[in-house]
């Protein structure tokens, strides 16, 4: 083997660990953002501890849930609009029914909290 040949061999490996390391790197980041957004969604913490602050939301007839995903965060009610979102697509009790009128929140509820304040269906009362 000549020292061209050497060199050659030596640049391809040094390019496919370059390569392999790069990869695993890529795919571990994406483990680690996959695992966290996972836990946003599944652990359902609100944004702050204790009594929380309280913070007015109007919400109008024909307002999407994302739309009111994003509003929450822009008034600091939760984390990420899209992992509200979610959370409201996968709620069994709450896709979907949200209901439009004004509600006090708080900074100490978590998302299950909201989304029953949001659905909240006044009941008739018998005359």
């Amino acid at each position: 083997m000549n020292a061209k040949q050497l060199l050659g061999a030596i640049s391809a490996m040094i390019i496919k660990t370059a390569a392999a390391v790069v990869i695993i790197i890529a795919v571990f980041r994406l483990a680690v953002s996959a695992y966290d957004f996972g836990y946003q969604v599944f652990a359902d913490l609100p944004v702050s501890e204790g009594e929380g602050r309280i913070v007015s939301v109007v919400v109008t007839e024909g307002k999407s849930s994302r739309e009111l995903s994003k509003e929450l965060e822009e008034k600091g009610l939760i984390k990420s609009s899209y992992v509200f979102y979610i959370q409201e697509q996968l709620s069994d009790d709450y896709k979907g029914k949200i209901q439009p009128g004004t509600y006090e929140l708080s900074t100490a509820m978590n998302t299950e909290e909201m989304l029953e304040v949001l659905c909240h269906v006044e009941e008739e009362e018998d005359q």
